[in-house]
This record gives structure tokens, sequence and C-alpha cells, in this order.
């Protein structure tokens, strides 16, 4: 794991907006899914999962952060995956998230982070 996917979400997004965000429990988390060849061809086991996450996965047949990616982004739900719970659904949410955080250039990271930021306030206000 990269010194990048080590940080949390919202230590990444402190650190570039400087605003403190309070997790809701139970609450979504959206972002924009930008792949390339190289991150849809890596394995889940990259993300750095728990058990239960991690296994849910692979018992949904998923072996690569691109095929996971793809479904989620066509509209499949991880939560309707059994064993795979609130906790859970969060924990791939945000490892999906600082995986591909990690893979973007560096000049590009406080624009992104801006925008998902953006995106989870007016999505959570809802």
């Amino acid at each position: 794991m990269s010194v990048d996917q080590s940080q949390t979400l919202s230590q990444i997004i402190e650190q570039i907006t400087g605003d403190r965000i309070h997790e809701k429990k139970g609450g979504k988390f959206f972002f924009k899914f930008y792949l390339n060849s190289k991150m849809s061809e890596t394995p889940i086991e990259t993300l750095d999962l728990g058990v239960r996450a991690y296994n849910s996965l692979k018992r949904a047949g998923y072996s690569t952060i691109g095929e996971l990616a793809e479904d989620i982004a066509s509209g499949a739900e991880i939560s309707k995956i059994r064993n795979c719970g609130t906790k859970s659904c969060r924990e791939i949410m945000e490892k999906l998230f600082l995986y591909q955080y990690s893979c973007i250039p560096q000049e590009k990271r406080a624009r992104y982070i801006l925008e998902i930021v953006e995106m989870n306030v007016v999505k959570n206000r809802g």
C-alpha cells in the first residue's frame, strides 16, 4: 500500500480543503471513477480490505478493481452482496477512492478532491 493509500479519506480532504468532515454513520460516499487500463487489471487484493469486505467481493465473483468499478458505475449496489453490510460497503468505497486517488497525477489531485467534496455535500443533504 502506498503512502497515499494509508491516509484516510478525512485526512486527505482536510489537507487539501482545510475543512474537517464528520462522517455520518451509514452515510454513502460518492465519487467518479477514472479508470485506466492498469487500474482495471489490478487485483482487488491491492485495496487492502478487511476480511469480511474482501471475502464478500470474492464470493460475488470480483477479482479486479476494474470489474468492481464498472459494476458500481453501472448502478450495481454492493450492499446487495451477501455479508456486505454498511461498514463493509463504506470501506470498499473508501479504499477504491484512495486507490484511485493514489493513481491520479499529483497536479490533478486537489481539483479531484474538491469535486468529490462538492459531490458528497450535495448528495448527502437530501
